[in-house]
């Protein structure tokens, strides 16, 4: 992993240990619920490695909206967002980001009396990585694309400030292939290029 990856992502993940040492006290008495209709905003470090390489990573944000069918399983679709900071390879200098969408099931290791819930996940979906003004040797190419499917692994906790308000800190790790490029008007299609990302989430979840 880069320096810079490592760095945003120890960053991520102080910030948000920051975050629940500081609310630990007044929600030890709340409780909590995770039954319904849930919507999240949250704030994320992500990195993405291929073919087994250096990662490069940077920052980025996400909307996810769920809905808990009782108080254990939760569906849900999840859009996350990412500017990439492509350091591991300056010869295609230029400007990266990386875009995941999930749908997958949340369980939650819920009691109503509680105001921790920890959670895991499971989620199938598409990722896609692009850039624009890429130089490559002496030419620029104005739109790349490379596209495929992933799988994700993934746990986190939330610490109510309500019952219907919490902060929710996870991590995600997803692995899959780039099976696309897409060049301009041009696509390049039934490839295998090996990819991991993962991603480090603080955020809100608040069920209306």
């Amino acid at each position: 992993m880069s320096n810079l990856s490592r760095t945003t992502l120890v960053a991520a993940a102080g910030a948000a240990l920051v975050l629940l040492a500081f609310f630990a006290s007044p929600l030890s008495g709340q409780s909590s619920t995770t039954r319904g209709l849930n919507l999240a905003f949250h704030l994320q470090a992500a990195a993405l490695s291929v073919e087994g390489g250096d990662s490069d990573g940077g920052g980025g944000a996400g909307l996810r909206i769920g809905y808990g069918v009782n108080r254990i399983v939760n569906v849900f679709l999840q859009m996350d967002g990412t500017a990439i900071n492509a350091r591991s390879a300056p010869e295609l200098s230029g400007e990266w980001s990386m875009a995941h969408a999930d749908l997958g099931v949340r369980f939650h290791f819920a009691n109503s009396l509680r105001s921790w819930v920890p959670y895991l996940e499971l989620a199938l979906g598409g990722r896609a990585v692009s850039a624009t003004n890429v130089t490559v040797g002496q030419g620029v190419l104005n739109d790349i694309r490379f596209n495929g499917g992933s799988f994700t692994f993934g746990g986190g906790i939330s610490a109510h400030f309500t019952q219907v308000l919490a902060l929710d800190v996870g991590l995600k790790l997803s692995t899959g292939e780039f099976n696309e490029i897409e060049v301009g008007a041009l696509a390049l299609r039934n490839l295998s290029i090996d990819a991991q990302s993962s991603r480090l989430s603080v955020g809100l979840v608040w069920w209306p």
